[in-house]
């Protein structure tokens, strides 16, 4: 069967694709450190695509992510030079394969998963589930810090309602997600997200920002569209 790729970009038009806002920059701070998360957002015939650089000091850390039309992550890339990582991971199926570099030795890895989504991206990967009527769900993420690192896990996402939150300095309506590891592993960790009503955009997070390290707040601090 021959492929109309002019027929594909229609049906994926009658998607939404809900990464609003072009260019997007979030301040995260854990005690007195501060990490400046820059994502720069493209719309592609198959989805999108999501390149994003973290600095902290002289860490600089770069990921890509191409997503389907639903956020869920079709490939992805993570560089990190200061800890001598560099990998490449993309689906197919119901497996993942990653391979290349991880705290300078090599890495090769195939993930045997199931029809849930994988979400790479993580917080942006959730905003069509905020403006959606499911109240809960459940996804995959690879690991990138500590114990999890470079490993795979299920994540469950739930609702808990709506929440006027201050968004460099303005009231704003959101819609409140805790994010959790699934099972018994749900206890050692919980992530609070907040989602703006009007658009799924992704506004605000607050949690443990790893082992003796206090919490993290991660805030959105400016957004524009390409027309801006």
């Amino acid at each position: 069967m021959k492929i109309n790729n002019g027929l594909i970009f229609l049906l994926v038009l009658m998607v939404p694709f809900l990464l609003n806002g072009m260019t997007r920059v979030y301040e995260e701070k854990i005690q007195d450190q501060a990490t400046t998360h820059r994502f720069d957002i493209e719309t592609t015939p198959l989805g999108g695509s999501v390149n994003l650089q973290s600095e902290k000091g002289d860490t600089v850390i770069k990921q890509t992510f191409a997503v389907d039309p639903h956020l869920s992550t079709r490939t992805w890339a993570y560089e990190n030079s200061k800890e001598s990582t560099k990998i490449t991971a993309s689906r197919e199926g119901n497996k993942i394969f990653l391979k290349g570099q991880t705290r300078g030795k090599p890495i090769e890895k195939t993930f045997k998963i199931n029809e849930l989504s994988w979400n790479q991206t993580f917080n942006l990967g959730l905003e069509q589930f905020a403006l959606s009527p499911e109240k809960s769900m459940i996804f995959w993420a690879i690991g990138t810090k500590g114990p999890g690192n470079m490993k795979i896990t299920r994540f469950k996402v739930k609702k808990k309602g709506i929440e006027t939150i201050s968004i460099n300095g303005k009231k704003v309506e959101a819609v409140y997600i805790t994010i959790s590891l699934t099972g018994l592993l749900s206890v050692f960790w919980t992530g609070n997200y907040w989602y703006r009503k009007s658009d799924g955009v992704f506004l605000r997070y607050q949690g443990k920002g790893g082992p003796g390290t206090g919490i993290s707040i991660m805030e959105l601090t400016s957004e524009s569209n390409e027309t801006d």
